[in-house]
């Protein structure tokens, strides 16, 4: 019956054109059941409405219903909420883009740090190669030279299959840090993580003369993760403190796991090294991307990790003074019932 100036305004029509028009007309026909049942609700609702050029806008619409027992509205306001509406999508754009970008840089530094690993695992799958070899030779020569050695010929068979087992684990555990997945969160025992990603890098911590001890409290509750996500943060915090170990006498890495139970995040992991360590000030900055104590390193990894950790829900810090090595303590949260934790956007 009547539409003030602004509605006019916001559908685009001219002065007086809405009055004595159905109330349906504002909408396409799948959401004009929306506008007729608007007075059965005293709550505003977000609706596509048509402007008189038949362009789509959205609105926040609230119905007054008449008096009486029928459906019918005594008065209709609509709020323009079009630009909030796009603001909004553009957010959820952004942090998706955001997302991928997060992922292919995580993935980038992985394959970097793969890189920079690539000597220790050529020298690590050269001893089964190697191994093979000599048994294959030792069992030819055996049956050629005394063909009644059928049990020393079996010995040799096995450990030739031993040796392309372990070749084969290595080259399965490096098909599985550098392929890039989407994350995926499962129930996980986190000792067995820290084994894998210590069993992976001994080869390099050989080559650079390093123990590196494990202490790890068999009663660790089980934990929701994302198992190669974890490991490239184990990886490169054993990467970072072999090299800060590079030019000290001492050259230990001791990784201990443990269970706080009164803590809101009562999973905790500490890797403790004898290496150079880091002023106070660095402390301030070592989980800043593109910072860096080392020459030549990208500043990346530990901001990457410190990612990861709180996609996890977890936390990751430092501790450390120059001279006397450093230590990494991560937190996480035990396994609960509802499931994963979800990813976050931030």
């Amino acid at each position: 019956m009547f539409a003030n100036a602004r509605m006019h305004h916001l559908l685009g029509a001219q002065p007086g054109r809405l009055e004595d028009t159905q109330l349906e007309s504002l909408a396409q026909p799948e959401e004009a059941a929306a506008l007729r049942t608007l007075a059965q609700s005293d709550l505003p609702r977000e609706l596509a409405v048509l402007k008189q050029d038949g362009t789509r806008i959205w609105v926040q619409a609230e119905a007054v219903r008449a008096p009486g027992d029928g459906p019918y509205i005594e008065q209709l306001s609509m709020t323009d909420v079009s630009a909030s509406r796009e603001a909004e999508a553009g957010r959820r754009e952004l942090a998706e883009l955001c997302r991928r970008q997060e992922e292919q840089l995580e993935h980038s530094t992985r394959l970097a740090e793969m890189g920079e690993m690539a000597a220790s695992i050529s020298h690590e799958l050269n001893q089964p190669l190697t191994g093979i070899r000599n048994y294959a030779r030792n069992a030819y020569y055996m049956l050629e030279q005394t063909p009644d050695s059928e049990a020393e010929v079996k010995n040799n068979l096995r450990l030739i299959s031993e040796q392309v087992d372990r070749a084969a684990k290595i080259i399965n555990q490096m098909r599985e840090l550098t392929k890039r997945t989407d994350a995926a969160f499962n129930l996980l025992d986190l000792n067995s993580v820290i084994r894998e990603s210590v069993e992976f890098i001994l080869p390099q911590m050989k080559l650079s003369e390093v123990v590196v001890s494990l202490r790890l409290e068999d009663t660790l509750p089980p934990i929701w993760g994302d198992r190669i996500r974890l490991e490239q943060v184990f990886l490169n915090l054993l990467s970072n403190a072999r090299q800060a170990m590079a030019d000290v006498p001492v050259r230990k890495i001791v990784i201990e796991s443990r269970r706080n139970p009164p803590a809101a995040l009562p999973v905790v992991v500490q890797v403790t090294d004898t290496g150079k360590g880091f002023t106070s000030e660095q402390a301030g900055q070592l989980f800043q991307p593109f910072f860096t104590t080392r020459k030549g390193g990208h500043g990346l990894g530990l901001s990457i990790s410190r990612a990861i950790m709180l996609d996890h829900k977890g936390s990751i810090d430092a501790t450390g003074s120059p001279g006397a090595g450093a230590t990494f303590t991560m937190r996480l949260p035990a396994a609960g019932r509802e499931g994963g934790p979800a990813r976050s956007n931030t």
